[in-house]
């Protein structure tokens, strides 16, 4: 504990941390201020009415265009179903902003960002060390190797969900402060009947979701600062896997093997809205790939860095 203190401190005595941190706030205060300038009037039943009528003349309109396909027809009418039982109930138009759409929308934006510094946290902790030499003093302590790495991996685990946390208490501030307190409301429609779905179950399962592949993506990128002596290197390379690997499964989904492939198997795809890259993987499935990743990636480092000679 003594040594994870340690690594924390110093963490949070670099410039970087701080700026990264500030940025996240930044851009969840600048998108928040612009939704809020463009909202939808929702306050009384009659902004509520004129926004979705508004939005159900335009849904109708679209039905009624040439060259429309059978899907397209489908769509615009479940989204007139949707519109009328707004109207029906009162609701607010489904693009109003309320605190719980304001933080489905923030939830998102938090855990993009955090992804990406924590990526540059975990990279950097241990490479940037053997940039400066100064991994060869912490070597020099009567402290077991292991020690020193777990140390820096539960250290930038930590920086991401404490990061993440923040964000999201910021967001929630900034919630009550712009927007009333309205419940909202996520509508689906199933087998030709409009369901509800309250935002605030969905807000859940997604940081829950998230919170799980921030830790695998912490993980990996810690690998990769481990195995590269140069921080630039390192932080580059992590960035540029973790922003392509979706990109690549879909290159590779018609494969049988791209179902084990870890970023096919990302937890955030089964977060609610979202689904798997790949058709016919399940939750469990999943879970398993990230598991063995998580084992194959802690062991390649923890390998590594206990036969590597830092007297050079």
């Amino acid at each position: 504990m003594q040594y994870v203190k340690n690594e924390w401190i110093k963490m949070w005595s670099q410039k970087n941390a701080w700026i990264m941190l500030v940025i996240v706030l930044g851009m969840l205060a600048l998108v928040t201020g612009i939704n809020k300038y463009y909202e939808t009037p929702s306050a009384t039943t009659e902004e509520r009415l004129q926004a979705n009528e508004e939005m159900l003349s335009h849904y109708k309109e679209m039905s009624m265009m040439e060259d429309m396909t059978v899907e397209d027809i489908a769509y615009y009418n479940e989204e007139i179903l949707k519109v009328e039982y707004r109207i029906a109930n009162d609701l607010p138009a489904e693009h109003t902003n309320t605190i719980l759409s304001h933080m489905n929308f923030a939830v998102t934006l938090s855990i993009m960002m955090v992804s990406i510094f924590t990526t540059v946290i975990a990279a950097g902790i241990v490479s940037n060390e053997f940039g400066t030499g100064t991994i060869k003093m912490l070597l020099t302590r009567p402290v077991a190797r292991w020690k020193i790495l777990l140390s820096k991996l539960v250290t930038s685990v930590l920086y991401g969900l404490t990061s993440l946390a923040v964000a999201l208490i910021f967001s929630l501030a900034l919630g009550f402060i712009l927007y009333n307190n309205d419940g909202a409301v996520m509508l689906s429609v199933v087998d030709g009947q409009v369901v509800e779905q309250v935002l605030e179950n969905t807000i859940a399962e997604t940081i829950l979701y998230s919170l799980a592949a921030l830790v695998m993506t912490t993980i990996f990128a810690f690998m990769i600062g481990s195995l590269f002596g140069s921080s630039t290197l390192a932080v580059s390379l992590s960035l540029f896997i973790l922003l392509m690997g979706q990109t690549a499964t879909m290159f590779l989904a018609q494969y049988d093997f791209a179902k084990y492939i870890w970023f096919a198997n990302d937890l955030t795809y089964y977060a609610p809205g979202n689904s798997p890259m790949i058709e016919g993987l399940t939750f469990g499935f999943s879970v398993v790939v990230n598991i063995v990743y998580a084992i194959v990636f802690l062991a390649i480092t923890f390998g590594y860095f206990m036969k590597r000679d830092v007297t050079a």
